[in-house]
């Protein structure tokens, strides 16, 4: 890694808002945005339901590899050859899926979508972060980071929704042939333009091309011996913080994806009905942006270990509290403070990693644990699907993610925060 000059303060926050941007420019490739053109993909292409559940739980899991080679490169090409890379490949990915006929070429650009869009990408920008800014101001840096996510995320699913009511089909002709692109492709291509000459040139004009290692604030010099002592790959999978924090996070993944695909039907089974469904949607925003920039802040003063065992002793809380839900304030109340769970969760899992283990190996430490989340994320709905149809009810799933957390809270109060190589 060559060493460069210490960020201003204004590069550190455009360093924030380019990393917010290629978070959410994964958006293609995570089960939410392709929520919005599964029916259209369903209906153009003539798949069965159950069999693109399967397609997409493939794609998924061999997308989620793609996190461990991904991880290397950063460490040791930087961020800023590595993300172009990633954004290229990722918006040639979307647009090969817009123009997707049939069910394998359709399968392998999903496939490519899930990888550099859920998995790579997700990392790159995580590092960019991590790798750039020096450790005092990481948590800030991390819970303005997760803040500026979501609001761009409200922004992209808002812009796709539009998009996707408003746009009409493309016809043109061809050699004497009528070529008719319909209105969800054209949609999906826009995406594709939007990373190759968009967020591609962001990087490329903001994005230093050498890496910097961590810097002593005082004088403003490189301090290398910092940046020696991190912790290698190697040793940092054989810690105890390492699994504890990689598994509960994953965990909490796994209990989230299950809860959203279902959480119409979870909340329908308590009683509430769809209105309820889509006002819980937007009643826990300002509450997990205000943790995410709250557990920011804590994270310079509390042991990140103490933070995230707070945040695991709440959630399991909550989850054995559900099922007794029988009330519109009650519910409201468990939203609210799983919100505040959540966001935590977030911004602990982006700050974690550079924090213990330090700024040499982060990427490939990063990349194993995205890995370990996406494969989890994957099993959630699996996991929820199984309780409701052994049980006829979800409480059984609530009742063990419940108890499983509260163990993880536990391991988080005893794991020990190791000490740094010298």
């Amino acid at each position: 890694m060559s060493q460069s000059l210490l960020l201003s303060k204004k590069e550190r926050w455009i360093y924030i808002a380019v990393a917010a941007i290629c978070m959410v420019a994964t958006f293609p490739g995570r089960t939410q945005g392709l929520g919005l053109i599964t029916e259209f993909i369903l209906t153009d292409l003539h798949i069965d339901r159950i069999v693109y559940g399967y397609y997409n739980l493939a794609a998924t899991l061999i997308g989620a590899l793609f996190c461990i080679p991904v991880g290397s490169m950063l460490d040791k090409y930087g961020c800023r050859k590595v993300l172009l890379l990633i954004l290229v490949a990722l918006g040639v990915s979307v647009l090969c899926m817009s123009v997707s006929n049939g069910k394998i070429f359709f399968f392998v650009s999903l496939v490519f979508t899930r990888g550099f869009g859920q998995s790579a990408l997700s990392v790159a920008s995580m590092t960019l972060i991590s790798k750039y800014f020096p450790k005092e101001k990481l948590g800030f840096a991390m819970g303005v980071y997760s803040v500026l996510t979501a609001l761009f995320f409200m922004v992209a699913f808002g812009l796709m929704g539009m998009a996707l009511t408003h746009l009409s089909p493309v016809r043109f002709s061809w050699s004497d042939h009528l070529i008719s692109f319909a209105h969800w492709r054209v949609a999906w291509a826009s995406v594709g333009v939007i990373l190759l000459f968009v967020c591609v040139p962001l990087v490329l004009f903001f994005v230093r091309s050498s890496a910097i290692t961590p810097v002593n604030e005082e004088n403003n010099n490189i301090d290398t011996a910092e940046y020696q002592k991190s912790i290698s790959y190697s040793r940092a999978i054989r810690t105890g913080i390492f699994w504890v924090f990689a598994l509960s996070i994953s965990f909490f993944g796994l209990i989230n994806s299950g809860i959203a695909l279902y959480n119409q039907h979870i909340l329908a089974e308590r009683g509430f009905d769809a209105q309820m469904y889509y006002f819980l949607m937007v009643l826990p925003l300002p509450f997990a942006l205000a943790s995410n920039l709250g557990f920011g802040y804590l994270a310079r003063y509390v042991k990140i270990t103490y933070l995230l065992a707070f945040s695991l002793f709440l959630m399991g809380l909550l989850k054995f509290a559900f099922p007794f839900i029988q009330s519109a304030p009650q519910v409201y109340a468990y939203t609210i403070a799983l919100s505040i769970s959540g966001g935590a969760f977030t911004v602990l899992f982006f700050i974690i990693w550079a924090d213990v283990f330090g700024k040499r190996d982060v990427g490939r430490i990063q990349g194993f644990a995205q890995m370990m989340s996406v494969v989890a994320s994957a099993i959630g709905p699996i996991f929820f699907a199984y309780s409701k149809e052994w049980t006829d009810s979800y409480s059984p799933a609530f009742f063990v993610s419940g108890s499983l957390t509260l163990l993880f809270a536990i391991a988080a109060c005893m794991v020990k925060i190791p000490t740094k190589a010298h």
